[in-house]
């Protein structure tokens, strides 16, 4: 009988038990001692494979946790830039001031409204003159952002001293005695207040490329005439008032679609000689202020962060550090509300009178019709 020969060159061995090369792999799982093929995929070990793609991925983990860091760093430091440019006045009106004189003060969760001063003239340790004096109420509740102009003529109550214009206020005791005259004179509760130099308008517009406005002939006029008086041009006619397409207005003015820089669009607002003196002076103010809302809603970030830097130097505020990061974002996120706009005194609720200490004032005739006027507007939907 001849001896089988283990070393057969053959591919395939019965091991006479059964099995036969297939079955090697089970084989060796059930048999101590046996080791297993490495499983492969292409060529390289499976497990081999799998340690490199574990690898990988911590790499861009890692990677990704750098850049967000990166990305936290950067904006936690242009934060405290911004934050470091701002004034803080620390300067809080007294709401008491109005509750003493049996007023209770307007106000309701979900609105908050913040006093706005557009200042001319500031000299250290001395106020300035408030141009420009709107109440900005941010109405979550009905997603409305609302603008209300004071006349700066308004005949008024000031806590301390003989009634005056309401501008008086701000010459006397800046924004704190501002807001107390307010409140003790409309019974609207005013959360916190900012100060913004009128000289910002032309850094704000300017960061943005510009705005576009409605403008009659005449205020065109008024924008060359005193951008070349005051020396800030040297063409008389800078913008061409004569060669623009001029349509009606919803308001049937004759206007056309002028594209202005910040020097420029500071004149607009502050324009009383074209047409309706102080009143469409304040809705000028209005315009622009709105047109500068839809104008950050439609930027991108670049230029949204660039403009906040640019106006920061200009601002001065009540409100500490902290709470004014909170209530940015929230007038940020209040950009994409329907806006409206208010104006006192009402159309229908004054007369004209004039005083030898304080010259032509505007006096309101029925002074609570215009609380309840204001109410409405600030607090219900429009």
């Amino acid at each position: 009988m001849e001896d089988k020969n283990i070393y057969s060159d053959s591919t395939r061995m019965n091991y006479g038990d059964g099995f036969s090369d297939d079955d090697a792999p089970q084989v060796a799982q059930q048999q101590p001692g046996i080791r297993q093929p490495v499983p492969t995929r292409g060529g390289k070990p499976v497990r081999y494979q799998n340690a490199v793609k574990k690898k990988k991925g911590k790499k861009v983990l890692a990677i990704i946790l750098i850049i967000l860091l990166l990305l936290f760093l950067t904006a936690g430091i242009y934060l405290l830039l911004v934050l470091s440019r701002i004034h803080y006045t620390f300067d809080y009106p007294d709401h008491s001031i109005a509750e003493s004189n049996g007023i209770t003060l307007k106000q309701e969760s979900g609105v908050t409204n913040i006093m706005l001063f557009g200042e001319d003239n500031h000299k250290d340790g001395e106020n300035g003159r408030a141009d420009s004096m709107i109440l900005l109420s941010i109405d979550k509740n009905n997603g409305q952002l609302k603008q209300t102009s004071f006349m700066r003529d308004i005949f008024v109550s000031i806590p301390g001293y003989d009634d005056n214009k309401l501008n008086a206020a701000y010459a006397f005791g800046g924004a704190k005695l501002a807001c107390e005259t307010i409140e003790n004179n409309f019974g609207i509760k005013i959360d916190d207040y900012m100060i913004v130099d009128f000289n910002s308008f032309t850094d704000i517009v300017d960061s943005l490329g510009g705005i576009d406005l409605e403008l009659t002939y005449n205020e065109i006029a008024y924008i060359n005439w005193q951008s070349y008086r005051n020396n800030q041009t040297e063409d008389e006619d800078e913008l061409k008032k004569d060669e623009y397409e001029y349509y009606e207005d919803k308001d049937g003015y004759s206007v056309a679609l002028v594209h202005v820089n910040g020097r420029q669009a500071l004149w607009y607002a502050r324009d009383r000689d074209s047409a309706g003196s102080d009143f469409d002076r304040t809705q000028r103010q209005r315009i622009v202020i709105s047109t500068i809302f839809t104008k950050l809603k439609e930027s991108n970030p670049f230029t949204l962060l660039g403009t906040v830097f640019s106006v920061s130097k200009y601002l001065s505020t009540d409100i500490n550090p902290i709470s004014l990061t909170g209530k940015g974002f929230e007038l940020l996120g209040a950009l994409g509300y329907d806006r409206q706009e208010n104006r006192l005194p009402s159309s229908d609720n004054y007369y004209n009178d004039r005083y030898d200490y304080c010259g032509e004032v505007l006096v309101i005739s029925d002074s609570e019709l215009e609380k309840d006027r204001l109410y409405s507007f600030i607090y219900e939907k429009q």
